[in-house]
C-alpha cells in the first residue's frame, strides 16, 4: 500500500479523468507514479492505449507532485496547464491492456508557478517514452501574482 494519498485526492481531475493508479515515490523535485492500462479505461481502443496518451500520464504525474505540495500547505489541488513539450519520444503502437507503466517526472527548472520537468515512462524496467514538459500553475484566486 502506498504511503501517499490516491491520485484522485492530489489532482483536480474527477472520475475517469484520473489516469494514474498511485504515487510510488515523491520528494521536492521528483515523483514516480504507476499506471496499469485497464479495459474500459479512457482512451483504450481494441485493447490498446495510443502511445501519445503518455503525455497526459506525464502531465498528471507532475500534477500529483503539485498536489502533494498543496496538501502539505493545507490547500486543495489546482488546475495546471501544459505549455509545451520538447524532445518527446514515443514508442510505435501503444500500450496493451494489462501493461504496467511507471511515470517519472523530475523538475529541472521552476518555481511555484512555472516549471520544466524531464519525464520518463518505463515498462518492465525499460524506458519506452521520454520528454521535457513545460507547465504553468496559475496563482490561487485572491493570491498576489
Amino acid at each position: 500500500m502506498s504511503p501517499y494519498p490516491p491520485p484522485a485526492e492530489l489532482l483536480p481531475h474527477r472520475g475517469r479523468a484520473v489516469l494514474l493508479d498511485e504515487v510510488v515515490e515523491a520528494d521536492d523535485v521528483r515523483v514516480v507514479c504507476r499506471v496499469v492500462v485497464r479495459e474500459g479505461s479512457p482512451f483504450v481502443e481494441e485493447g490498446t492505449v495510443p502511445a501519445v496518451i503518455v503525455l497526459e500520464y506525464m502531465a498528471q504525474a507532475i500534477g500529483a507532485q503539485a498536489g502533494l505540495r498543496a496538501r502539505e500547505a493545507g490547500e486543495a489541488p489546482r488546475v495546471g496547464f501544459l505549455l509545451g513539450t520538447r524532445d518527446l519520444t514515443l514508442p510505435p503502437g501503444g500500450f496493451a491492456v494489462g501493461e504496467e507503466l511507471l511515470i517519472e517526472a523530475t523538475r529541472i527548472f521552476g518555481d511555484e508557478s512555472i516549471g520544466s520537468f524531464d519525464c520518463k515512462v518505463t515498462r518492465r524496467g525499460v524506458a519506452v517514452a521520454a520528454g521535457t514538459l513545460n507547465v504553468y500553475l496559475p496563482p490561487r484566486e485572491g493570491a498576489p501574482g
